[in-house]
């Protein structure tokens, strides 16, 4: 079980913190932000293509400082290099950000921000003949990875539709945990017969394998911005600053569409070290809601399903995972 795993890790990085491994440094002007290659973490990607080009929109804000970027493929990746202090922010998705919240008993990780809803969906492959959760029975579903947003919005939604499935792979239908970028040659070959995946990949299947959307939930909390405690405990200015710099780059991005595209595909053509066509981020832009704000209910929901999925135990009252500016 992925919460069992995540323990595992928190407890042995607690006890490296113990030993004197990774220790705080208060005074240090290096600020370590971790984001996805994908359209639904547009703030990294344009803040990070900002800072490539020297023209760094974190770093205008906080003089002095260096932003390191680090690129994780999937949020049970990020929340490791929390735990692991090998990052002091990240964008992530809410059910990892969740899971780790629970398994350090709330003392972990803080959510800073909101950033993007939406841009997710539950693709099928257009051989497949899927018209309804019923005929899943029996047929392979990719998701990004264990634990990770779509994997429990996944989950949910079959358990919620009557099908079973397990972390073993016995059920009704299998979960087949996979990188986003596996997952066009896969539905292409007939090995999977459905993706539920973010953007730009749901657009790259739409428009490379002819895959259409049976599930979409637009209003779904996708990223948020989350911090490591500990860092925050340091850095209470900084942090402040970085909010405010998060919500004021968002509204930049919302009003500058184009310029921040422009960015966003270039970002993601030296992360993937493939080219991103113009065309696949416009379209995925148009099923992405920016936002800095956080969305309650909605981190309430996912504990929901990640429960149901057998993804998650017990969580601590989610009010104290929101951080409180001093």
């Amino acid at each position: 079980m992925l919460y069992r795993l995540l323990s595992c890790l928190f407890i042995v990085c607690s006890l490296l913190s113990m030993m004197g491994c990774k220790q705080e440094a208060p005074d240090s002007k290096v600020i370590r932000i971790g984001g996805f290659p994908n359209v639904t973490h547009v703030q990294a990607l344009v803040a990070r293509n900002m800072t490539r080009h020297g023209e760094g929109w974190f770093e205008r804000y906080l003089p002095g400082y260096t932003i390191e970027w680090y690129t994780y493929n999937a949020g049970p990746t990020a929340m490791e290099a929390i735990f692991g202090r090998t990052a002091d922010l990240t964008y992530v998705g809410p059910s990892p950000a969740l899971n780790a919240y629970a398994v350090s008993a709330g003392r972990e990780v803080r959510i800073l921000a909101g950033a993007a809803n939406g841009g997710a969906a539950l693709m099928v492959a257009p051989e497949s003949g899927i018209q309804s959760a019923a005929d899943f029975k029996g047929r392979s579903i990719a998701t990004p990875q264990l634990g990770n947003t779509q994997d429990v919005s996944c989950r949910a939604w079959l358990a919620a539709n009557g099908l079973k499935t397990t972390l073993e792979g016995a059920g009704d239908c299998r979960v087949a945990p996979t990188p986003n970028s596996m997952q066009l040659q896969l539905m292409k070959q007939g090995d999977i017969s459905a993706s539920w995946t973010v953007e730009p990949w749901v657009s790259t299947l739409e428009r490379m394998a002819g895959a259409r959307i049976l599930v979409q939930e637009p209003d779904v909390v996708t990223t948020v911005l989350v911090g490591r405690a500990a860092w925050l405990k340091h850095h209470a200015k900084e942090a402040r600053t970085l909010i405010q710099a998060h919500r004021e780059l968002t509204q930049w991005i919302i009003d500058n569409p184009e310029a921040a595209q422009a960015r966003v595909v270039e970002e993601l053509t030296e992360l993937t070290q493939a080219p991103m066509e113009p065309e696949l981020v416009r379209s995925a832009w148009q099923r992405l809601k920016l936002t800095d704000a956080i969305d309650l209910a909605g981190l309430e929901q996912f504990v929901k399903d990640a429960q149901e999925a057998g993804l998650l135990d017990r969580v601590p009252p989610l009010e104290g995972m929101i951080y409180q500016q001093d």
